[in-house]
């Protein structure tokens, strides 16, 4: 396959103003200065390996803010992706650790196009 020397860089569409551009270091839309839907979990190996819990926290974090910032009740996030109130809660409070499915629905629900898991060494 040919490669070329220019760097590979996302392109978002804007969920308000619907504006295809590429993501700059602000993360906002260059029309509307909204923040653009994108969700980066960076999850550090050396972390999880001393503490367990980390990862069900880095988790239930970026879902409360991804949540909060759509405005989303934890009743509506639960009835859009089909779990309970209840289940949406112990995620949030990492309770609970969601499944691969779970999750990648919860992240279409709140509109996010891509989810970037960065895991360091």
């Amino acid at each position: 396959m040919f490669q070329s020397g220019i760097p590979f860089r996302d392109v978002f569409v804007c969920p308000w103003c619907q504006l295809r551009q590429f993501v700059g270091s602000t993360n906002l839309c260059r029309r509307c200065r909204k923040p653009l839907p994108i969700a980066y979990i960076e999850i550090p190996l050396a972390l999880i390996n001393k503490n367990p819990d980390a990862l069900r926290r880095l988790v239930g974090n970026a879902i409360r803010t991804l949540r909060t910032r759509r405005g989303y009740s934890q009743s509506a996030l639960a009835a859009k992706i089909g779990s309970h109130r209840t289940h949406v809660s112990r995620i949030e409070r990492a309770q609970l650790i969601p499944t691969l499915p779970l999750l990648m629905r919860a992240t279409a629900a709140l509109g996010v196009d891509k989810v970037l898991l960065r895991i360091r060494d």
